[in-house]
């Protein structure tokens, strides 16, 4: 037997947790809404892994699948998001060791994902959003992505383009709160390095 939903809240307007719990109790179809509220989300972080449109909806799919089988034992010990990031993570690496190809990827193709202006507000510009409508120095800062380590990478891809807090994404990769900081304090001197030609005068 279904859960009662609570009483005049649209779906859409229940926060993760609640709609976890109506799941848990036996009212799955709520999972509905958590689709609707991370697919586009979750699709987006697939392609930076990998690109191609049609491999990419197939694992953005079978995330979603392993997360509604998952969600009756999901604990709460993280964001649900991260949960599901986690999932979506591994099936990516899984999907390009089978393709023998295991460095994680900016997806470039997308100009509508948000290059994180925010951290470099000295470059030379009236303002990071000005900066940010320069196609040459977009190009720069996702060149600099780009050659960074791979792990570092991979923290800063996921502190700044997807928004996870230090703890969630130790969560994700397996590791302490204090490597996390120090492979993300690197990778932000790295970029600052790459990108000196293009920072502030005063500031070099």
């Amino acid at each position: 037997m279904q859960s009662q939903r609570h009483e005049n809240i649209p779906l859409p307007c229940i926060d993760d947790a609640q709609l976890i719990e109506q799941f848990q109790k036996g009212d799955t179809a709520v999972f509905d809404t958590l689709f609707t509220r991370y697919q586009k989300r979750t699709f987006r972080l697939v392609q930076r892994f990998v690109p191609n449109h049609e491999d990419a909806l197939d694992i953005t799919q079978d995330a979603f699948i392993r997360a509604y089988q998952g969600l009756g034992d999901f604990k709460g010990q993280c964001q649900f998001y991260s949960w599901l990031y986690r999932i979506t993570f591994n099936l990516c690496i899984d999907f390009l060791r089978k393709k023998a190809r295991s460095e994680v990827m900016v997806y470039e193709s997308d100009e509508s994902d948000e290059l994180p202006m925010a951290n470099f507000p000295d470059l030379r510009s009236d303002s990071p959003a000005k900066a940010a409508e320069n196609k040459e120095l977009r190009g720069q800062i996702r060149k600099a992505i780009r050659q960074l380590p791979p792990k570092q990478r991979q923290i800063f891809i996921l502190r700044h383009w997807d928004g996870l807090s230090l703890k969630d994404i130790a969560a994700v990769v397996g590791r302490s709160d204090g490597t996390v900081k120090a492979h993300l304090f690197h990778a932000h001197r790295n970029l600052r390095k790459h990108l000196q030609p293009y920072l502030k005068e005063e500031d070099v």
